[in-house]
């Protein structure tokens, strides 16, 4: 093994330099004659557009004005990655034309010689509306008469489908038992400390547009750039060098992106774009906002026969790409790690006057976790028997494998390929020191655990490009089609190099983020850093010794199987050194050494792309609550991850994303909402408003694993970067639930609905009172 090469954890490469400041994100980008621009955005959830006027803003000063009849391409279609089948079109304008359907509705663009003016001259553009019925919820968007958002929406259904295997509904009739709750995860959105932005500059004189970009998606962002704008694909370069942060958000291409360009190619002029924070909470996707109505059926002993669910999910006013997508991963991981025989998941997309939806970590999977994970706490409840015991009885089991979920997820088949849930499950409790007895602290707070387990699959296009060179002097680069947002790709893919290729670590530099170091490229999203991108540096490298040490047996005269390359060096079978390292074998194939005919570079360029379309992960949490009743306001105490991330490549990465994720879930489950008021406007607009966890509330997250290889990938690896967040609501819920005394007797629960607000909370111990269901305290 290499020194710092894979299961080691060197500091992370790309620390120093955000830590010095010398990171280079959009805002840092500062080019000679650029303009700033800002957006008009609609203040209403609902209104037809009567006329804009922007006179008064150009006789001011703005150096242009954009609106819907300034775009040539305002009606063309997106290049999109996913689309469900079922889909009835409201894809999002490049600017609102008729209509605006969410309060932030881009509706003009205004530029001018500074950020500042540019937010003055903005005010001066005068908006007619003529207001129409806001559409605050799904219940008022399906009423009878609501009006349409969109032609295509019957009922304001944006798109419908299920999910059935075997016939749920026979089973259900003939399961023994039943139990059937409703479950809501409110509205959240990803909020990454840097918000989006772009700087955009035409080269007049090239015809080429080149994008300083916030985003994890840059090639799908130069396709729409292209085809949209009409500029030649090879004449468009995108680079997101740093991004402060993703989680999901800037995982497409966003209307703003192809606005501000245009304004440059307009201009001929470089124009900046940064978005402010309150665009970034009402006009940024946001995500969740799912409502499940869940089902279980089973025998006497507790053992799943039927599950039946309803899923709805609050789209908002116009159709993302990868906003249904958040639904059919929800209904497509309903059933989480358990084998059950009968399903039936019916799903409807509704639009609202809101945010747009789009993918948040997890992106689908938090949101099926949770009502499945409290529903399987009732189960146990109803049949007296405990949480660790209801789950071993219905986990699939390691003979099982490989187990097919009987569904697919943007034409990948989904199955579980390897683990032991059981196994996993069973050390969480021991690791974790859980139990079902309710204690009580001196205060007279009552304590209690819950647990939970979760799915994530990762690893979603499973295919990556990655470029290897060798110069003279020894080092080695690498260009990847990934990007990278803070997880740490630069350091554990010169890992992966080090030990696949056979050279030092340190003589290795990884670029990535930027459209013209390969041709093509898909970027990091769903958990894919470590499953494509990771492997198809681990390919290329592979491919590349097998070359150098190919190279080197001819000038040693040798058999290439009987070298090796170590540390950068040529060795003999014995261990014996060469007198040759890759610096040589560089200088050799280097144009005019003339001492292999055809090669030119001592490098390797491929497309790698994984047999398994979707590595399944799995892990399990266990939360400790402390409740004061009389209040509801409640801590996490303790808090525990069991989880099983296959091949660590970097353990030290493994447990940041990992805890990174658990808080983040640990603050959407206690606090995070994005609330609207009844005429469907945002009461949310600030960040005193929409509240996140900060360090005061966070208990310490203890890590603990139980590791098995999936085949699925040539590393070895599972996705990390979502697990953490997954099975977060469900575990904090169901230890709120033994805090209180459970709710397994169908009457209303507060706790099923995310976050867990002190006002919930204290509803449900006032509803266990009343059905007498609360569980006494004993000193």
């Amino acid at each position: 093994m290499t020194e710092n090469g894979i299961g080691q954890s060197p500091l992370r490469r790309e620390d120093k330099r955000l830590l010095l400041g010398q990171a280079q994100f959009v805002d840092d980008v500062h080019l000679d004659h650029m303009l700033h621009g800002a957006f008009v955005r609609s203040p209403h959830p609902h209104a037809r557009i009567i006329g804009i006027d922007a006179t008064a803003a150009v006789t001011a000063g703005a150096a242009l004005v954009l609106t819907a009849a300034d775009l040539p391409f305002n009606e063309r279609p997106w290049v999109t990655r996913y689309w469900h089948d079922s889909i009835r079109g409201g894809m999002p304008r490049f600017l609102a034309s008729d209509r605006v359907r969410f309060v932030g509705d881009p509706v003009a663009f205004v530029v001018a010689r500074n950020r500042y003016e540019a937010e003055d001259l903005a005010e001066l553009v005068r908006v007619e509306y003529e207001l129409l019925p806001s559409l605050a919820t799904m219940e008022e968007a399906m009423a009878p008469g609501a009006p349409l958002l969109h032609p295509g929406w019957a009922e304001n259904v944006a798109a419908q489908y299920r999910h059935v295997t075997g016939d749920a509904g026979i089973a259900m009739q003939a399961a023994s038992q039943r139990v059937r709750r409703s479950f809501r995860f409110s509205r959240q959105l990803p909020l990454a400390m840097e918000t989006r932005g772009i700087v955009a500059h035409f080269d007049v004189d090239r015809q080429a547009l080149t994008c300083w970009m916030s985003t994890q998606a840059h090639y799908n962002v130069r396709q729409n750039l292209s085809t949209i704008l009409e500029v030649p694909e090879y004449q468009v370069q995108v680079i997101a060098t740093d991004v402060g942060g993703g989680f999901g958000a800037k995982s497409r291409t966003f209307a703003e992106e192809l606005v501000v360009s245009h304004a440059s190619r307009r201009l001929r002029r470089p124009v900046k774009w940064i978005e402010d924070r309150r665009e970034n909470l009402v006009a940024t996707t946001h995500s969740r906002a799912i409502d499940v109505d869940l089902e279980f059926g089973s025998d006497d002993n507790g053992r799943l026969t039927a599950m039946i669910a309803h899923l709805k999910l609050d789209l908002g006013g116009y159709v993302f790409t990868s906003g249904v997508m958040t639904a059919e991963v929800c209904s497509n991981k309903l059933t989480n790690l358990y084998r059950i025989p009968n399903v039936l998941v019916e799903v409807s997309c509704i639009g609202t006057n809101k945010t747009p939806i789009a993918t948040y970590r997890g992106a689908g999977q938090p949101e099926a976790v949770f009502p499945v994970e409290c529903l399987m706490d009732v189960l146990g409840k109803t049949l007296g028997l405990g949480s660790e015991e209801i789950r071993l009885r219905n986990l699939i089991q390691p003979s099982d494998f490989p187990y097919d979920l009987d569904r697919s997820l943007a034409g990948a088949a989904l199955s579980f390929e390897s683990g032991d849930f059981p196994d996993l499950l069973s050390h969480a409790v021991r690791e974790s020191g859980y139990h079902e007895d309710i204690t009580v602290t001196e205060a007279g707070e009552a304590e209690a655990w819950g647990l939970a387990t979760g799915l994530e699959g990762s690893g979603l296009v499973n295919y990556e490009s990655a470029d290897i060179r060798i110069d003279a002097a020894g080092s080695v680069t690498i260009h990847s089609g990934m990007t990278t947002q803070g997880q740490g790709q630069i350091t554990t893919f010169a890992q992966v190099c080090a030990d696949s290729l056979g050279v030092p670590f340190d003589r290795i530099r990884v670029v990535m983020g930027d459209t013209n170091l390969v041709p093509y490229g898909k970027g990091a999203f769903a958990s894919r850093g470590a499953v494509v991108g990771a492997n198809a540096i681990h390919a290329a490298a592979l491919k590349l010794r097998n070359k150098v040490l190919k190279l080197a047996a001819t000038l040693l005269q040798s058999d290439a199987h009987d070298l090796d390359l170590v540390e950068g060096r040529i060795v003999r079978p014995d261990g014996s050194d060469s007198g040759l390292e890759v610096a040589d074998i560089a200088r050799a194939v280097a144009p005019g050494a003339a001492l292999f005919d055809g090669e030119t570079s001592l490098g390797v360029s491929l497309v790698h792309k994984n047999e398994h379309p979707v590595t399944m992960g799995s892990s399990v949490h266990v939360a400790r609550v402390r409740l004061d009743r009389r209040t509801g306001f409640f801590r996490v105490v303790d808090y525990l991850v069991a989880h099983d991330a296959g091949r660590e490549l970097n353990p030290m990465v493994v447990e940041g994303q990992i805890i990174g994720g658990a808080v983040d879930g640990i603050g959407g489950a206690l606090f995070s909402e994005m609330v609207y008021g009844a005429d469907g406007k945002v009461l949310v607009g600030q960040l005193a408003d929409y509240l996140v966890a900060t360090a005061p509330e966070m208990p310490s997250v203890r890590l603990t694993s139980k590791i098995t290889i999936p085949g699925s990938n040539l590393l070895g690896v599972r996705g990390i970067g979502e697990g953490g967040i997954i099975p977060v609501a469900a575990a904090i819920a169901n230890a709120m639930a033994r805090a209180i005394g459970g709710n397994a007797t169908g009457h209303e629960d507060p706790l099923s609905v995310v976050p867990f607000t002190p006002e919930r909370v204290l509803r449900a111990v006032k509803i266990a009172e009343q059905h007498g269901s609360l569980v006494p305290l004993e000193a």
